[in-house]
C-alpha cells in the first residue's frame, strides 16, 4: 500500500498557519498536490478497513465537512487564531446523525498522530439511564482501551455526581460526563510508517468501545 505521508506533507501542515489568506491563495495548486489530494485517499482507503476490521456501519466521506474538517480556522469565533490549522482532523462516525453519532478520529499533525473514540449523547438524560442500566461492558472497554494506549478519558464536566446518582455509584464518574472521548497520541515519522495502516492498526484497539456505543446509543 502506498504511504500518502510523506516528509514534503508534514513540513506544509507546519507552514499553513504562517501563511496569510493570499499565500494560501498562491500555493493552493501545491497544497492540493501535497496535502489535500492525500489526505482524500488516506480517507477513502482507510474506511473499508474500518468496516472491515471494526464495523460494517461505519460511514466516512473523501470531502471537506465530510470525513476532513476544513483547514481554514474559523475566525468569527476566534479572531486571534491563525488562517489556517496545523493539523488535518478525520472523522468516521455510525449511526443516522453525524454530530451525534458513536465516531472514530484521527489528528494528524506534523510530528504526531492522535486517535480517538466517543461520542456527544444527543441527551444527556439518555447518557446517564444507559450508563446507570446498562454501562458495566461501557466502563470495561473505556478502562480497557485506555490501559492498552494510555489514553487519556475526557469529558467530565460535572464537579458532583447528577440526582438521583450518588457519589457511591459504581460509573459516578462515567454519569458526571456530558460526552465522552477516549484519545490517545503516537509519534508520526513519514516514509517509515503507512499512514493507512497505522490509522487502521490504532483505531482498531477502539473497537470494543465503539461497538458498545453502538449498542447503547443507535
Amino acid at each position: 500500500m502506498t504511504n500518502h505521508w510523506t516528509h514534503e506533507t508534514t513540513d506544509l501542515l507546519a507552514e499553513l498557519p504562517t501563511l496569510s489568506s493570499d499565500e494560501f491563495k498562491a500555493m493552493k495548486k501545491r497544497y492540493t498536490t501535497v496535502l489535500a489530494d492525500p489526505v482524500k485517499e488516506v480517507v477513502t482507503e482507510l474506511l473499508p478497513r474500518l468496516q472491515t476490521e471494526i464495523s460494517s456501519g461505519i460511514v466516512g466521506a473523501a470531502k471537506t465537512n465530510g470525513s476532513i474538517a476544513p483547514i481554514n480556522n474559523d475566525l468569527r469565533f476566534n479572531p486571534d487564531a491563525t488562517p489556517y490549522k496545523d493539523h488535518v482532523m478525520l472523522r468516521f462516525w455510525e449511526g443516522p446523525v453525524k454530530k451525534v453519532a458513536p465516531m472514530l478520529m484521527v489528528h494528524v499533525a506534523p510530528t504526531r498522530i492522535g486517535f480517538a473514540s466517543g461520542i456527544v449523547p444527543v441527551d444527556v438524560g439518555v447518557w446517564r439511564t444507559a450508563v446507570d442500566e446498562q454501562g458495566e461492558e461501557l466502563a470495561t472497554a473505556i478502562d480497557e482501551l485506555a490501559t492498552e494506549t494510555g489514553a487519556d478519558v475526557v469529558g467530565e464536566a460535572l464537579k458532583r455526581t447528577p440526582s438521583p446518582f450518588g457519589d457511591d455509584h459504581p460509573r459516578a464518574a462515567l454519569l458526571r460526563h456530558k460526552m465522552l472521548q477516549v484519545r490517545w497520541i503516537r509519534d508520526l515519522v513519514p516514509h517509515e510508517v503507512d499512514v493507512v495502516d497505522h490509522c487502521a492498526d490504532e483505531l482498531a484497539r477502539a473497537r470494543r468501545l465503539h461497538r458498545e456505543l453502538v449498542r447503547l446509543f443507535t
